[in-house]
C-alpha cells in the first residue's frame, strides 16, 4: 500500500472525530524507515524468544498510534481495540521542540516532537519516532501563525464597529 494511499485512508477515519469547518491537514504516524530498520533489527531477535515483546511493541505501536493536523487542532488518536483520543488546539500551543539523535536525524528520519501548551496545567505533549518531525512542526506553526492573524482580523473589524457605533 502506498503512502499517499494510506494518508487518505486516515484522513477519512478521522473524519468522523472533527467538527464542523474542520478539515485534516496531514496525517502521520511512526516514521516509516524507522519502522523497517527496527522490524529487521528484531526479526532475529525474535527467533531467541527475547525479540518478541519487543517486536509486539513496535507493530502495536505502528497500527495503534495516527498524529493528525487539522486547520484548528493537534490530534493524537491511539488504540486498536480501546480508543484515546488527545486533542490540543492549535491556539493553545505556546512552542514546539524538536529532539533528534544523529541516527534519528539521518538514518530514521525521524525525531521526537514535543508540544508545550498554554493553560493551567501546562501541557507537554511528546510523541516519539514522529515521520518528518521538521515538517510537522513547520506545519503547526503556519497554522498557528494563520489563526493568530485571523483573530487579529476579527478584533480589527469588530473595534472599527464599536468605533463607528460611538460616533
Amino acid at each position: 500500500m502506498d503512502v499517499a494511499h494510506s494518508s487518505q485512508k486516515k484522513k477519512k477515519k478521522l473524519a468522523k472525530l472533527l467538527g464542523t469547518g474542520e478539515e485534516v491537514i496531514f496525517v502521520t504516524g511512526i516514521g516509516n524507515r524507522y519502522f523497517w530498520i527496527q522490524l529487521i533489527l528484531l526479526m532475529p531477535l525474535s527467533f531467541l524468544l527475547i525479540g518478541i515483546p519487543k517486536l509486539g511493541n513496535l507493530l502495536r505501536i505502528r497500527q495503534s498510534y495516527t498524529y493528525a493536523l487539522t486547520n484548528r487542532r493537534f490530534l493524537i488518536v491511539r488504540g486498536l481495540f480501546t480508543r484515546k483520543i488527545v486533542t490540543a488546539p492549535l491556539d493553545r500551543i505556546t512552542h514546539i521542540t524538536i529532539e533528534q539523535s544523529f541516527i534519528q536525524r539521518y538514518l530514521y528520519n525521524t525525531g521526537h516532537l514535543i508540544i508545550i501548551t498554554a493553560g493551567f496545567d501546562q501541557r507537554e505533549i511528546v510523541i516519539e519516532h514522529l515521520e518528518n518531525p521538521v515538517k510537522f512542526k513547520i506545519l503547526i506553526e503556519e497554522l498557528t501563525s494563520k489563526l493568530d492573524l485571523d483573530k487579529t482580523q476579527e478584533e480589527a473589524k469588530s473595534q472599527t464597529k464599536l468605533r463607528s457605533l460611538s460616533l
